[in-house]
């Protein structure tokens, strides 16, 4: 396993397995993303840095001939507050599930009869297919991270007004469409 940094078209945390090296009881893996790979994650992300990405993918057989990945990761990562525009540090501590296939065993989504499909909100996810036989653990990590990012940071004890703050501000006093109507109702 390698971690590669990205070049047009590749995932920035290239990570992958083939489903052939994983044994029936499954196998562990742990990861410590390095410092070019999360250099490039944070300019996919938009984000100032991402300072640690590390975390243990456990992968298990999936219906014979896929694959199930149980993942935990934890990050640190700074970001400008949507507010201030200085720096503001998050940490993430996610886990995560995914199954793969190959993609001759995945059903269509749609049926091509015009039958309705259902899909439970709170169901398992599909498997997603598998490409060449194999998944890439780092691309699973980079789109949970994605996920995780909060995309309003601020800066603690910061708050967003809308409204701004004008000394001698008075609010503007609009007359009453109804007056009118009242002094035609005392002139009877």
């Amino acid at each position: 396993m390698t971690h590669q940094a990205s070049f047009a078209g590749a995932p920035e945390f290239d990570l992958k397995l083939a489903a052939k090296d994983v044994p029936s009881s499954g196998i562990t893996i742990d990861f410590d993303v390095d410092e070019g790979t999360r250099a490039a994650l944070a300019r996919r992300f938009g984000i100032l840095e991402l300072q640690h990405l590390r975390g243990t993918a456990s992968v298990r057989p999936f219906r014979k001939h896929g694959l199930t990945l149980d993942c935990r990761f934890e990050a640190v990562l700074t970001q400008s507050c949507v507010v201030t525009l200085d720096p503001v540090i998050q940490k993430v501590d996610e886990s995560f599930t995914r199954h793969w296939l190959p993609e001759h065993l995945i059903e269509p989504e749609s049926s091509a009869d015009g039958r309705e499909i259902l899909i439970e909100a709170e169901g398992e996810d599909a498997p997603e297919p598998m490409t060449g036989g194999a998944i890439n653990i780092g691309e699973a990590v980079a789109e949970a991270l994605a996920l995780a990012i909060d995309p309003y940071p601020r800066k603690p004890g910061v708050a967003y007004n809308t409204l701004p703050d004008v000394p001698g501000a008075v609010a503007e006093e609009r007359p009453n469409p109804f007056a009118v109507l009242e002094k035609f109702k005392k002139n009877d």
